[in-house]
C-alpha cells in the first residue's frame, strides 16, 4: 500500500472470516460476541469486514468464546485459504466448521478428594483435568472426522477398541496433570501408571461402558482407577438405554482403591480373548467414588449402589 501501512495478511483476513461464521453459526449478535469475548462490538465488525486486524489477544479471546483454543481458530481459518499460482488466496466456496464449544467438567463432580490424595498422592483435579484433556482429543478427532462427512470414532471403532482408546487418553492426561508424580508405561505393561514418588502406589487404569464392570486380562492386584462413560449427544443429551445411546463419549464415574487377586472373577469362555478377569460386585461397589456425573447415571435407579445416594466404604493406604 501506498501510504505505508501494512497490507492485510490472507491468514488474517480468514481469522476474521472464521470468526464471522462461527458467531452466525451459533446465532450471535456482535453485542453478543462482544459480551461474550470481553471486546468491542465495533472491533469485531470491523475485524469481520476486513477493515481492522485482530491482534493476537483479541484472535485468543474470541477463540476463547467458542470453547476454542487460538490454534483452533487458526486451524479453521487456514481452511478458507487456497494455493493458487499468484500465492495464496481467500476462497468464496471454502467453508469453516465450527467446532463445538470446549466441554468443561464440572469441579463440583470430584468427590471424596482427601480419600483419593490418600490413595494416590494426587488431588481429584487431576481426574477433572484428565477428563477435560481426553474430551478435547476426542472432539478434535471427530470434528476433523466429521469435516470429512464420516462418522465420529464412536461409530467407527468395535465399542472395546473405545474404550480402550479412552483409556490411553485418560491415562496419558492423569499423567500430565499429576504434578510428575506418575507417568504413563509402555504399552501393554502393567501398571499403566509409574510412580515417580517413592511411597505413591502403581496405578492401573480400567475404562468400561456405562453399567459395565470394568475387567482386564488377569487378575492382579494393586491399586486400580477405574473410569465408566456413556455415550450420550454431542451437547450432553443422555437418554439411558442401548438404542438411546449418542455419539459422544462422557465420563459418569470413577472410582478408585486397592484390589486383591481374589476381588476378580476369572472367566475363559469362548469367544474371550484368551482369561478375562473382571472385577466383582462388591469389590467394586468398596472402591472409592472420587467423581461423579449425576446427568449421565446409566441406572434406572437414583438411590442405589451406584446413583445419588451411592455410599462408599472410604479406603486408605
Amino acid at each position: 500500500m501506498n501510504d505505508g501501512t501494512e497490507e492485510p495478511t490472507t491468514l488474517a483476513l480468514a481469522v476474521a472470516r472464521a470468526v464471522a461464521e462461527l458467531r452466525q453459526s451459533e446465532h450471535l449478535t456482535l453485542e453478543g460476541l462482544a459480551d461474550r469475548s470481553g471486546l468491542h462490538r465495533t472491533t469485531i465488525g470491523l475485524a469481520e469486514r476486513g477493515e481492522r486486524l485482530l491482534s493476537l489477544a483479541a484472535a485468543s479471546r474470541l477463540a476463547s468464546a467458542f470453547g476454542m483454543r487460538l490454534s483452533d481458530l487458526i486451524a479453521f481459518a487456514e481452511r478458507n485459504i487456497t494455493a493458487s499460482s499468484d500465492g495464496p488466496t481467500m476462497t468464496s466456496s471454502a467453508t469453516v466448521i465450527p467446532r463445538g464449544r470446549k466441554r468443561i467438567v464440572n469441579p463440583q463432580h470430584g468427590e471424596n478428594g482427601q480419600a483419593f490424595r490418600a490413595l494416590t498422592g494426587v488431588g481429584v483435579e487431576a481426574i477433572i483435568e484428565a477428563i477435560e484433556e481426553t474430551y478435547e482429543t476426542l472432539d478434535l478427532i471427530d470434528d476433523e472426522l466429521r469435516s470429512k462427512g464420516s462418522p465420529p470414532v464412536s461409530g467407527l471403532v468395535e465399542l472395546a477398541n473405545l474404550s480402550s482408546m479412552i483409556g490411553n487418553l485418560l491415562g496419558a492426561g492423569f499423567a500430565a496433570a499429576s504434578g510428575g508424580a506418575y507417568i504413563r508405561n509402555r504399552p501393554h505393561a502393567f501398571p499403566d501408571l509409574v510412580p515417580q514418588f517413592e511411597g505413591l502406589p502403581d496405578l492401573e487404569l480400567k475404562t468400561a461402558l456405562e453399567t459395565n464392570t470394568p475387567k482386564g486380562h488377569l487378575p492382579k492386584a494393586g491399586t486400580y482407577l477405574t473410569f465408566r462413560y456413556v455415550l450420550a449427544t454431542k451437547d450432553g443429551q443422555h437418554t439411558r438405554g442401548k438404542a438411546n445411546r449418542g455419539d459422544t463419549p462422557w465420563i459418569w464415574e470413577v472410582r478408585c482403591g486397592a484390589l486383591r487377586e481374589e476381588d476378580f472373577s476369572v472367566s475363559n469362555t469362548k469367544g474371550d480373548s484368551g482369561k478375562t478377569a473382571v472385577i466383582r460386585s462388591n469389590a467394586f461397589k468398596g472402591m472409592t467414588r472420587v467423581f461423579y456425573a449425576p446427568e449421565f447415571l446409566p441406572y434406572a435407579n437414583r438411590s442405589g449402589d451406584y446413583g445419588d445416594n451411592n455410599q462408599l466404604t472410604i479406603q486408605s493406604q
